[in-house]
């Protein structure tokens, strides 16, 4: 019995599925193994040493087998193709990443340790944050922006604040909340 073209054109595009299913890239073990193990000895850490050991790593010296997000609460560490998500608690504080810049900065809202640039690295920075409500000053200092572009700080959390970044002549200034849905991560500080 001989097939009509139809049936042998629907035939012929099974096998050929069928092929390249079975030509398509299968997963590594080794890979997934080396992944998974980066990823628990990160998640070793707690999250004041992970957060600080990241951002002070130069960039081209980052870990590529890991991914590292922070929350309000937590720092997600995980496996770059998804095997493996862990995470790690923050007690009691939440972090802010600040990156300045002059001409050039992304969106974000969860601070990526590992993926996250800003054009300012390596500069100097004076940071004032200052309650809303209260007056009260929480940061006042000048420090250095990581190779990043960005600079960390520890807040607590459930507040308003107003932020003031100085570099080079140049300032900038906004309103930040650290309740549990807001940013971990501030991108929008352009310095004029």
């Amino acid at each position: 019995m001989r097939l009509s073209t139809r049936p042998r054109l629907i035939v012929s595009a099974v096998l050929a599925a069928l092929v390249l299913a079975g030509c398509a890239a299968q997963p590594d073990p080794e890979r997934e193994t080396e992944a998974a193990t980066a990823v628990e000895q990160w998640a070793a850490l707690d999250a004041t040493e992970l957060i600080d050991q990241l951002e002070a790593t130069p960039v081209d010296e980052r870990p590529q087998d890991v991914m590292a997000s922070i929350r309000q609460d937590e720092v997600l560490v995980s496996a770059p193709d998804g095997s493996q998500e862990v995470s790690v608690p923050i007690e009691e504080s939440h972090y802010l990443s600040i990156a300045p810049y002059v001409d050039q900065t992304h969106d974000c809202f969860f601070h990526s340790l590992t993926t996250c640039t800003g054009e300012m690295g390596g500069e100097e920075i004076t940071v004032r944050v200052v309650d809303d409500r209260t007056g009260e000053v929480y940061v006042d200092e000048t420090s250095r922006t990581h190779d990043n572009g960005f600079a960390g700080f520890w807040l607590p959390r459930d507040i308003s604040a107003t932020i003031t970044v100085t570099a080079a002549g140049r300032s900038a200034e906004t309103s930040v909340e650290t309740g549990p849905d807001d940013l971990t991560c501030l991108t929008s500080l352009q310095l004029t």
